[in-house]
């Protein structure tokens, strides 16, 4: 068996915990393949009798994107060892994986809206999937290289601080509000080429940005008492609100939705962001009209649909209540000041 066959076997997928099977392509087939501008893209389609869905890897210069979207057939394990360094960072936006690491102790339940950044070395164990569930997800590895062309060690001792064998916390958040939007960005893009490359590189950048910031900052969880299971219901309620401003919610709506009640939602959503629910809205909405006010020519009864009223009277009291002007005055007065300047 040549060297290349014999590095594949070592990674193998368990079905059912009776059947194995050498990796992950052997339930799966390749539907395309390119490689353009230093980019190589590829996606596979789950076989039918192990699931629905797909798979897709984006590869250049240091970096591996995977993307996951598959409803399983079968209960499925995958078992391996990985043994190269690099950093991951995973977005789980739907689904549950029961994570098996060798030399840790407790199996890991990953759930639908977390995420993590981890510095994994020569990493053994297994990762199990549920049958009649959806997976969809984003995991990102960095290579060595990648982490010292952007020197992510060097300023924030990454291989240290984010080492899975050395954080005494659990390494699991959940997923920001600005964190789902790029990712939806990432699943939406249709760029090919350098351009996908180019694009790819940004919002990577970006979310280890944002992974980062959250750590030098201090953590707004650190002084409230929800559990990590509300914690995560509030923030997809701050990305309900933030994905469409131009619908009003009701608290009664948002509660119902997410599985909390009214009450509990309304203290602890206060507790999280500093605001209450309204206070949160409104200001979104202002900080939105202000920007349309400046930056577009759109009427002030479109701008006041797009901003979540319905009625442009009611608009113009609510932003002249926060501004001490009407939006049109708003408007001419910034035209003014740009014209001089």
């Amino acid at each position: 068996m040549d060297k290349k066959r014999r590095e594949k076997t070592s990674q193998n997928v368990v079905l059912n915990k009776t059947k194995k099977i050498d990796t992950l392509y052997a339930v799966s087939e390749l539907v395309s393949s390119y490689e353009r501008c230093g980019i190589q893209s590829k996606k596979f389609q789950f076989q039918k009798r192990y699931g629905i869905g797909y798979f897709q890897i984006h590869q250049f210069e240091g970096l591996s994107i995977m993307i996951f979207d598959v409803l399983f057939e079968k209960d499925l394990t995958l078992e391996g060892s990985i043994p190269k360094d690099f950093l991951e960072m995973s977005f789980l936006i739907e689904g549950e994986q029961i994570i098996k690491i060798h030399g840790v102790t407790k199996d890991l339940i990953y759930e639908s809206q977390e995420c993590y950044l981890l510095y994994l070395q020569t990493i053994q164990g297994s990762i199990s999937y549920h049958k009649r569930k959806r997976l969809k997800e984003i995991k990102i590895r960095m290579s060595m290289e990648f982490i010292k062309r952007h020197r992510l060690d060097e300023e924030y001792n990454i291989l240290e601080n984010y080492s899975l064998l050395k954080l005494k916390d659990s390494f699991l958040k959940p997923l920001c509000t600005r964190t789902q939007d790029i990712l939806t960005e990432i699943l939406m893009d249709k760029r090919n080429g350098l351009l996908k490359r180019l694009f790819l590189e940004s919002k990577v950048l970006e979310l280890v940005s944002l992974k980062l910031e959250d750590t030098t900052k201090p953590s707004k969880t650190h002084h409230i008492t929800s559990t990590d299971h509300i914690i995560k219901k509030l923030y997809g309620v701050q990305h309900m609100i933030n994905s469409d401003l131009s619908k009003q919610y009701s608290i009664h709506e948002l509660s119902r939705q997410i599985g909390l009640n009214d009450f509990i939602l309304k203290k602890e959503f206060k507790q999280l962001f500093g605001k209450t629910i309204f206070e949160y809205t409104t200001k979104l909405r202002m900080d939105k009209a202000r920007e349309l006010l400046l930056h577009s020519k759109k009427p002030i009864y479109e701008i006041s649909e797009l901003v979540g009223y319905k009625n442009s009277t009611h608009f113009t009291a609510a932003f002249k209540k926060i501004e001490g002007m009407t939006p049109k005055k708003y408007r001419t007065k910034l035209s003014s000041e740009d014209n001089l300047d």
